[in-house]
């Protein structure tokens, strides 16, 4: 057989194939399959659609719905879309600190604000989000933050569509929405009772009831509430009925736990229209 000695960097052809052979010193070249180039595309275009997002901390979601009423967490959700990078201060469009006016403008409470002000004092009680000493505010880090994380165990808050639901849906239904997030699973986005079980078919999904259970209502309720949970024709929910079984998944476009681009048979339950 024929050897090849390769010197700096290149392209030649294999004299016994014919085929193209493209090579590089191994200090300043890498070598991937066209997989993997395709797979990096396809990563980093997913980032850029999905850029603006928060991370929730799933395991810390428990102390906060413990002392908000579920109208209160979803206030939460729409205000930690506002957490800038590093401190985690509440900053406008403009990176220029909130005050509470702005605020109570964001949140749609600038004609209630007495529930306004019993959210805010709760979350300074509780420590959830701060007063600093210039008089602007910030979300504890333990519970939402922006910037780079080694914790597996959070959750990516897509704050574009988070907004969008907010003005479509109730603050109470994404209170709710709030109080399924330690339940998503890492890989399917699946609202289970193990949601960090790294083999899919271990996954122990909620049906209605025990879902229902979780989050303290009855399955009646959740079934008259999971309709409303959309934004223009998309839902936040999906309800999939195996067996006369129903399980629920999370849509990826909102709310979604890995860094890679979601399958696309995930992303295909939620391409549905609403229709009236």
């Amino acid at each position: 057989m024929s050897k090849i000695a390769f010197a700096e960097s290149g392209t030649a052809y294999h004299p016994e194939t014919g085929e193209r052979i493209v090579w590089g010193t191994a200090s300043d070249h890498k070598l991937v399959s066209k997989a993997q180039a395709e797979a990096y595309k396809e990563r980093e275009e997913f980032k850029g659609r999905q850029s603006d997002f928060t991370f929730t901390a799933m395991d810390a979601i428990n102390e906060v719905t413990a002392v908000l009423t579920t109208a209160q967490c979803g206030y939460l959700v729409l205000l930690q879309c506002f957490v800038n990078y590093g401190d985690g201060t509440l900053v406008d469009s403009e990176d220029i600190p909130m005050s509470t006016k702005d605020m109570q403008t964001v949140l749609q409470l600038t004609r209630k604000r007495q529930t306004f002000y019993d959210f805010l004092n709760a979350c300074l009680e509780h420590d959830i989000i701060r007063k600093k000493d210039d008089n602007s505010y910030s979300v504890n880090p333990r519970y939402h933050f922006r910037g780079a994380t080694d914790n597996k165990a959070v959750i990516r808050s897509y704050t574009a569509m988070v907004k969008r639901v907010y003005r479509e849906v109730r603050a109470v239904d994404l209170g709710l929405i709030y109080r399924m997030l330690p339940y998503v699973h890492y890989k399917t986005n699946a609202l289970c009772a193990n949601p960090s079980e790294p083999d899919v078919k271990s996954i122990r999904w909620f049906n209605g009831k025990e879902l229902a259970a979780v989050l303290g209502i009855n399955s009646m309720e959740l079934s008259r509430r999971l309709p409303r949970m959309r934004f223009g024709d998309e839902y936040v929910i999906a309800r999939l009925k195996v067996g006369g079984i129903a399980y629920y998944i999370f849509n990826p476009n909102v709310f979604y736990r890995k860094t890679s681009k979601p399958d696309d048979t995930l992303v295909a339950m939620f391409n549905v229209n609403y229709e009236k």
